[in-house]
């Protein structure tokens, strides 16, 4: 099928005018594909152009540049990953095990109580802990008893 456009040459060879609009609808996808690819430059979001409207510099990297950046980035994220397990690895007081002392000849509450109390408590009442912690109804110890030292 052959379209024919007006033109002087064609009505003298075919001797006849096909009506031809004078404006088209039709729009090619070339023309306008140039068009949005410029407006789509003036709103795209890069990095680059960021920096550029902040006024710094474009940095680019090679190679040796990217592998330091994935280093960088590599350190830092085991850095904060290393302190998370460090602090989750801490072991609380109060959740840890009980420390426990076992009796020699010659020790008595006090003077357990003096060598383990934590710094500032009253002795009197670590005692009690300690006699609270056994079952020890009196101050009664022997040599070899193992006694669990309370937590404060």
């Amino acid at each position: 099928m052959f379209v024919l456009y007006y033109s002087q040459k064609a009505e003298q060879t075919f001797g006849r005018v096909l009506n031809m609009p004078k404006y088209t609808t039709y729009k090619s996808i070339y023309e306008t594909a140039g068009a949005n690819r410029e407006a789509n430059a003036e709103q795209s979001f890069s990095i680059a152009s960021f920096l550029h409207k902040l006024g710094l510099p474009k940095y680019r990297l090679n190679r040796s540049g990217t592998a330091r950046v994935r280093l960088l980035l590599f350190v830092l994220i085991g850095l904060f990953a290393g302190t998370g397990v460090v602090h989750a690895l801490q072991s609380d007081k109060a959740i840890a095990d009980p420390q426990s002392v076992i009796v020699s000849p010659g020790d008595t509450l006090w003077s357990i109580a003096e060598s383990y109390k934590p710094e500032g408590a009253d002795t009197r009442i670590f005692i009690t802990g300690i006699r609270q912690k056994n079952g020890l109804s009196g101050s009664e110890i022997h040599v070899g008893d193992e006694l669990i030292l309370p937590n404060f």
